[in-house]
Parts: C-alpha cells; structure tokens; sequence
C-alpha cells in the first residue's frame, strides 16, 4: 500500500487506518539528511525550524527526542556554523539565509551529532595518518588533518607545484579567491622517496579537470607524479570515496552533479586511456551501513546525555523507531531500508523526489512519504503518542 500523506491534518486518520506494519515500543528517534530536508543550498526551509523545535521543550531548554543529521558535504555544516556566528555577532549573513531558523539548526551542530559522508575517513587515518595521500573536495585540507592526516597532499597544491600535468587548470598556483595556493609541507610526497598511498575525495571537487588528470596520474604511476606506471609489481594506490550520490538539490529547479558523476567520469576516463576500469576502490556515504553504524553510535549516546528511558533491547537499538527523513530516495531511503528495523524512512518532497503527491518513489519506495521536514516529525511523533511505550510513561 502506498504511504503517503497530503495534509498535517491527515495524521490522525493516516495512523488509525493502520498503515504501519507494527506499533512502536520504545521512545522515537531522528535522523535528517540535510540537504533538500532541512536546507537547500544556503537557505534554511522555512520547515526545518518547526520541525526541531518539537523535538525540544516549549521553552527550547531541554531535548526530548534524540536526534542526529548526516550531510554529504564539509560545506553545508561550514556555512551554517559561518552563518549562525555571523548573525549572534551582529553581523550581516550573506544570501537569503533566515538567521533565526539558522540559530535553531545551529544546536544541531554545537551538539556535535552531525555525521558527514567523510566522517569514516577517521578511521583510515589509523593506518595512513602518517602516510603521504593525495585529497580532493571543498575544505579537505581541514578536515584531514583534524582526522590525522599529517602528509595529506590537495590537489590544489599538487597543480600549484606541477603545473605543467595541467596545461588547461586556470591559474594553478592560485585558489578560486585569487589566494596564493599554500605549498606542500613535506616537498617529498609524491616522489620515488615517498610515493602516494592513497586518493581520498572528501567531498564534491571544484575543479574537475584538474582532480581527473591528477588522480588519473597518482593512480597510473603507482603513487609517483611523473612516472608513466608503476613498477613491476606495485601495488595499485587506493581510492577512497566519501559519497556515491548521483545527483543533489540545491535552489536551482533541477537537480545537481554530486560526487557519484564525479567518481563515474573518473571511471571512464581511466578505462579510456588503460582499458580498464579502476580496480581497488572504496565507496562510503549513504546507502553503504557505515554511516549508519556511526548515527546509531550518537544516537545511543545523546540518549544517555539526556538522561532517555530506554527499555531493554538486547542487542537491538532500544528505539520504538529511528525515523530517517531524506529526499533521495536512492541514498537516504535506500540506506535506511537496508539497515533494518528499527529504521523508519520518511520520504520528503523538498529536494530530489518531486513526484506529485499520492506517489512513492517506484525504485527504492519509502516507508512513508509527506511533504516536508515538518510533516515527517508531526508523523512520527503523532506515531509515538499511540505507542505502548508512551501509554506507559
């Protein structure tokens, strides 16, 4: 049966038609994708607000309900902190970013409960903090070396020091600023002295001539700029990819290139020139289980911060449902699908899923489909309230 639900005021009757397959036994708990959920581009939906609010007492001092957020991008939750610092400073916020709705979204992130597509980076850099790596994406830099990467290698500073393995990038030792490119730490990274263990790409590339032929390069030479292939039995350098999403939504009508085009054209363009494809990848982010691994982690872990009534589970999640509201259903819903009960997929019509309403998506159908954030949490919680768990409180 499709889930699906037009109006707020349908809630009622939605949950006592009997939709759900079972009634939930435990307290709720939420998972939001940023991205076409709770902001588009650099602008908070007018939803997201509410939505979190309900989640806090009326005085908005105390949490009720354990939540967290997975965002593709660095930049997303670099923006909203800039932004939200920006405005309790007195400041001006650049673009149409509504600062009070920008405050309420800013305690999901000083609460530290926010899992990036990169955040299993931090597990790499165990065995590679101390090894030269080649990084790719919007803030990388940063966030590798808060992960441990101490010999992490950008793009950007590989152009800037060979600009001539890119004829075609605009000014190489230049940032899109105009900002002279810091130089490479440690000048033997790439060299026979200390050839590349590993590309990771933390996030979507600006520059996407660029970051092909070097990865291209660093991949096909065995982790040596300049060398036209490895030597005899080298091991091949390994990728790493923090998000497969195809596709994402931004204010512009249609969808956009995410980092999963970006993987497909680096893809094609090694098979073009060695007549195959890439061999030793790795792919994280949503649908893959690790993020959710992570999420269940913080989690289980603010509950006990608040101080939660959890029943005995076991060793399941001691959650009635763990609603993951998204808008792609081939990351976000598909993710949730696969990581089993208690996950709960709460399906959003304000990013990439645009199907008229009564619709679910036909490939990876969601357990339930509204139209906002804000519909997605009355839902649940409206659930909840019905709840053996709840009646006994």
């Amino acid at each position: 049966m499709l889930r699906s639900i037009r109006q707020p005021v349908s809630l009622a009757s939605w949950y006592l038609r009997g939709i759900t397959n079972h009634a939930p036994e435990g307290p709720p708990a939420f998972v939001f994708d940023i991205d076409g959920v709770l902001i588009q581009g650099g602008t908070v939906l007018p939803e997201a607000k509410k939505a979190l609010a309900k989640l806090y007492t009326n005085n908005g001092t105390r949490l009720l309900h354990t939540f967290c957020s997975c965002s593709r991008s660095w930049f997303v939750l670099s923006l909203l902190r800039t932004k939200a610092l920006a405005w309790a400073q007195g400041r001006q916020c650049p673009v149409a970013f509504q600062a009070e709705a920008c405050l309420q979204l800013r305690s999901l992130f000083e609460c530290a409960q926010v899992v990036l597509s990169h955040t299993p980076y931090r597990e790499l850099a165990k065995d590679l903090g101390d090894k030269p790596v080649v990084i790719s994406g919007q803030g990388a830099s940063e966030v590798a070396a808060a992960y441990g990467f101490k010999r992490a290698v950008t793009t950007s500073q590989l152009s800037a020091r060979y600009p001539t393995a890119v004829p075609f990038c605009h000014a190489p030792g230049l940032t899109p600023e105009g900002d002279a490119i810091p130089d490479m730490a440690d000048p033997s990274c790439g060299t026979e002295e200390a050839p590349f263990q590993a590309v990771l790409v933390f996030s979507d590339p600006i520059d996407w001539y660029r970051d092909l032929q070097l990865i291209t390069d660093v991949i096909m030479s065995g982790g040596v700029m300049g060398r036209s292939e490895p030597p005899a039995g080298g091991q091949p350098v390994p990728l790493y990819y923090s998000n497969p999403d195809i596709i994402y939504a931004n204010e512009f009508p249609a969808p956009r290139f995410g980092q999963g085009c970006f993987a497909a054209a680096l893809d094609a363009v090694y098979a073009a020139v060695n007549g195959h494809s890439i061999k030793d990848f790795t792919v994280f982010g949503k649908p893959h289980a690790e993020p959710y691994r992570l999420m269940e982690g913080l989690l289980l872990q603010q509950a006990k911060l608040i101080s939660l009534d959890l029943p005995s589970a076991g060793h399941k999640l001691p959650f009635g449902a763990v609603y993951a509201v998204g808008d792609n259903p081939a990351s976000d819903i598909a993710g949730a699908r696969s990581a089993g009960r208690p996950w709960t997929s709460i399906l959003v019509r304000t990013g990439i899923f645009r199907r008229p309403a009564g619709e679910n998506d036909p490939n990876h159908p969601a357990d339930f489909v509204v139209q906002d954030v804000l519909q997605a949490v009355d839902a649940a919680l409206h659930r909840t309230r019905h709840s053996k768990w709840h009646s006994m409180r």
